[in-house]
């Protein structure tokens, strides 16, 4: 049943991986400060977006990924690197984070994703407001306030090719993230010069 579900989000992998960089986390000792903030806003803070800017070539995709790494045994995690020339794939992007939430360690969480995607068999059809609201604010609500952290993260926004796409997610991070317990996390990285609200 759970493989039969799965299908109905499509490749989790993509976006999670595409490049070499996905695979490239921070060395040990460098980044510290950045790392640490993070890690401080992941366990302490009720804020449930933390967006980094940076210029292009400052390692917001070696932090995502070092974040990633860094937590997968610790939270429930998904990632997505956005990348340019990638246009017909850069709309998966809800399907790909709720396929990797789907197969993680914490049960409640894989349940609640896996019981949205039965309700609506064809939500990688819907649009991304639908999307987004089935697979992340049904199923997020649906948890206990003290349930398992679920860490999301969106890497370079700014290389989405549809800038209304992008700023249309974000719109609905910020929209819907007061439903959300402070235990649902968004890591959202791009370049400081995009206007992406």
């Amino acid at each position: 049943m759970q493989r039969h579900l799965l299908r109905h989000l499509g490749d989790g992998q993509y976006g999670a991986q595409g490049h070499s960089i996905e695979d490239v986390i921070c060395w040990p000792g460098t980044r510290v400060k950045i790392l640490e903030r993070i890690d401080s806003w992941i366990r302490n803070s009720s804020d449930r977006i933390l967006w980094i800017r940076g210029m292009a070539g400052q390692g917001k995709s070696t932090i995502a990924s070092t974040v990633l790494h860094s937590w997968r045994y610790r939270a429930s995690c998904a990632i997505f690197h956005f990348r340019r020339g990638q246009h017909t794939l850069n709309g998966r992007i809800i399907c790909a984070l709720a396929r990797q939430l789907a197969t993680s360690l914490v049960p409640e969480v894989k349940n609640a994703v896996l019981d949205s995607v039965q309700e609506n068999e064809d939500i990688a059809h819907q649009r991304l407001n639908e999307q987004f609201e089935t697979l992340f604010v049904v199923p997020f609500t649906r948890l206990d306030s003290q349930a398992h952290l679920i860490l999301i993260i969106v890497d370079a926004l700014d290389e989405c090719d549809d800038p209304k796409y992008a700023i249309d997610f974000v719109r609905l991070i910020y929209r819907h993230s007061a439903a959300f317990t402070a235990n649902v996390k968004f890591l959202l990285t791009s370049r400081p010069e995009t206007s992406l609200l």
